[in-house]
């Protein structure tokens, strides 16, 4: 049965040292981080415009009112921006820090590059592997499309164990980007699928065929005689004599959609297609038609004839039930004579984004001197995709996109804690059977170890308390808080279970540190290397040494950050788990220092150092449940529980202080020990007596094994 257990009082020093830590905590979270201050022209030394715009020669800052901007030039001519997302944006990193990122973006919307120049990501600092891992990130990112929600070479992940710093940096890049060009080029917002009206560079015909934005039909002699022969005019002369042999080219027309600079610009030049863009009605819109070659003339001979009413009786475009024809007042020439703009006015109900159809049009010379006309070519067209510009994709908000990513890690630690829970509701029942126990606890020590801190890198640390606490004062969103799933879960599973059961649910289950110093203490006591613990009243001191680490910590987060980064490294979290032991010698040193005492003092660290432990220990006073039984006889006479706990987290009176209790379960295990625990024991032999009496002839086992009849 559950019954509610008394508030633990920790020892007077280690509750003035807690109040001291919480009166810097509150009056210094307004104070404000240094920032790098640096003009952008120096901070961009040569080295740096390098990697992030490479073949740039000079920068100028932009004198205008938007981001702050260096224009980049080859030469003399304007080729793109470089900017910083401290300047731009100041986006925070995981450390709430604004980080300083500079990058280059094209005139055509393109990141050229990207470095980081500074942070202070804790999981970043002083870690040269994840550090080269981040520059790697960074450097994907060049021919990206700068809005938010582009995709480079790698994910955020890339980065395993700094995952949120890099998503940060990435998207600071993207959308700084896209707000450095957007404020100074002709771009508008789009909200609706636009045609690309802006974008410009020479291109030939025939690489405009390549590129998508040109369809061409090539008709030669061998062509002309099938269409012909096709409408069954094979006996007849072509109205326009053929020159060469089969293989030769009787027409080679190009066909697109004139109104994009990028198509009708090149096409027909500069001043005829300024005449489409400023000389007609609003709303044109222009076929471009081309000829590459041969003896057949698209215009014909009849569009001068009044007639004909000046028709261009060769070609027609069609777009489903409309046709379109065309005379020689739709016509805007170029000023070579080989291509024209045929204009198609606003009410015509052409769509430009939509498919059309193009058919050109001969004719077959009869005897008699008439003309029979035949279809000699036709062609399907539609705008390639890149010359229409789309609404930037509504994107998710930025914290769901690990946790769509992850959810099978997601998946995986929901149900390690489902079954964790299952083990802290049933543990009466496990702790009877002693081997059931140690199977139980092991296992789920060593997937604490390899999955959630070694390959899922979930290792809670001091780190996300003092981010989760500075957030509201760095008026940071919610976004914060759920940015990283895995942390987040653990963190509310710890918070819960801190409220009802006590600090011990994460430090002696959830913390892949604590399981790797318990795993090795466990390996420790096979090979019967000696273990030493202190007296109570000793320990008691040494319990303060993680309230000392703690308040040391807090204090420098808010006066001195650079110095309580290195203080934080008090954990060799990031050492033994996040980066599994490759890190500068020092830290490995002091990792492998901490797990060596631990062999001799089981859970050295987490007893006696540990900030984590020091702030889960001050919470722990409001817990509210306690599940681990106490007879009368615990303490007096009986230590046996005392004796058995690793930790020595059971007084010599038999108290439990929760505050420094791991709920290994390991007392609850000899509690229930009907042959250990000296109650249940006693009462078991009154048992076996009163049921040999009650049966004579019933074999009784002496203290010395002999066996005898009952009398």
């Amino acid at each position: 049965m559950m019954t509610a257990s008394a508030p633990n009082r920790l020892p007077l020093p280690a509750r003035w040292l807690a109040g001291l830590a919480m009166v810097f905590w509150l009056v210094l979270c307004s104070v404000g981080y240094p920032q790098p201050s640096t003009p952008l022209l120096e901070r961009v030394t040569p080295d740096v415009l390098a990697k992030i715009y490479a073949g740039v020669s000079r920068l100028e800052m932009v004198e205008d009112d938007g981001p702050v901007a260096a224009a980049a030039y080859i030469g003399d001519e304007l080729v793109g921006y470089v900017f910083s997302t401290l300047d731009v944006l100041r986006a925070p990193g995981y450390s709430t820090t604004p980080f300083d990122v500079v990058a280059g973006v094209s005139l055509e919307g393109e990141i050229t590059g990207a470095v980081v120049l500074f942070h202070r990501e804790p999981y970043l600092i002083n870690d040269e592997r994840r550090s080269a891992y981040l520059v790697e990130f960074l450097a994907s990112l060049r021919g990206v499309e700068a809005r938010l929600g582009a995709q480079g070479r790698y994910e955020p992940s890339f980065v395993a164990g700094a995952t949120i710093s890099a998503r940060a940096m990435r998207n600071a890049v993207l959308e700084g980007g896209r707000m450095v060009l957007r404020f100074r080029t002709e771009e508008s917002l789009v909200t609706e699928p636009t045609i690309d009206m802006v974008g410009f560079k020479p291109m030939s015909p025939l690489e405009l065929v390549d590129d998508g934005g040109l369809e061409r039909v090539r008709v030669t002699n061998a062509d002309l005689e099938s269409a012909m022969n096709a409408a069954g005019l094979g006996d007849y002369l072509p109205e326009i004599a053929i020159l060469g042999g089969a293989d030769a080219t009787y027409a080679d027309f190009v066909v697109g959609y004139g109104n994009p600079p990028q198509i009708g610009r090149n096409g027909v030049g500069l001043e005829p297609y300024d005449q489409l863009i400023n000389g007609t009605t609003d709303g044109s819109m222009a076929i471009y038609v081309g000829s590459l070659g041969g003896a057949y003339d698209y215009r014909g001979t009849k569009f001068n004839n009044i007639a004909n009413q000046f028709q261009l009786d060769r070609i027609s475009v069609s777009q489903g039930a409309r046709v379109y024809a065309f005379d020689k007042s739709a016509m805007i020439p170029s000023w070579q004579r080989t291509s024209d703009l045929l204009l198609l006015p606003p009410e015509s109900g052409f769509d430009p984004m939509l498919p059309w159809h193009v058919q050109f049009h001969a004719s077959a010379l009869k005897p008699d001197g008439s003309l029979a006309p035949f279809v000699l070519a036709e062609l399907d067209y539609a705008l390639p995709a890149h010359y229409i510009l789309m609404p930037e994709p509504e994107q998710a908000p930025a914290w769901a996109e690990p946790w769509i990513e992850g959810w099978l890690d997601i998946a995986i630690l929901c149900t390690a804690l489902v079954a964790l829970t299952a083990i802290l509701v049933f543990q009466a029942q496990i702790s009877r059977i002693r081997k059931l126990h140690r199977y139980l606890r092991l296992g789920f020590l060593t997937f604490t170890l390899v999955w959630i801190g070694w390959i899922a890198s979930a290792q809670l640390s001091i780190v996300h308390v003092v981010n989760y606490v500075k957030a509201p004062f760095e008026n940071l969103g919610l976004a914060f808080y759920l940015a990283e799933p895995l942390i987040v879960i653990l963190s509310i599973y710890t918070a819960i279970s801190l409220i009802l059961l006590g600090r011990g649910v994460f430090c002696g289950w959830l913390c892949p540190f604590g399981a790797l110093q318990e795993l090795l203490a466990n390996i420790a006591r096979a090979l019967k290397l000696p273990q030493w613990n202190p007296s109570d009243r000793v320990q008691q001191h040494m319990w303060m040494g993680k309230y000392i680490s703690l308040a040391t910590i807090m204090v420098l987060v808010f006066t001195a950050p650079s110095a309580a980064a290195v203080a934080e490294e008090i954990e060799p979290f990031k050492t033994a788990i996040t980066a599994m032991f490759v890190r500068g010698l020092p830290y490995v040193i002091y990792a492998l220092a901490l797990l060596t005492i631990g062999l001799f003092t089981e859970r050295a660290f987490c007893r006696f150092l540990c900030p984590l432990g020091a702030s889960l220990a001050i919470l722990d006073r409001l817990h509210l449940i306690d599940l681990l039984k106490r007879r009368p006889e615990c303490g007096n006479p009986c230590h046996l529980c005392e004796r058995s706990c690793p930790v020595r987290a059971i007084r010599p009176s038999g108290k439990i202080v929760m505050a420094e209790c791991f709920q290994c379960l390991d007392c609850q295990v000899e509690y229930y020990d009907d042959k250990r625990c000296p109650p249940l024991a006693k009462a078991r032999k009154q048992r076996l007596r009163a049921a040999a009496k009650s049966a004579p002839n019933m074999p009784v086992f002496t203290r010395n094994g002999a066996t005898g009849a009952a009398t």
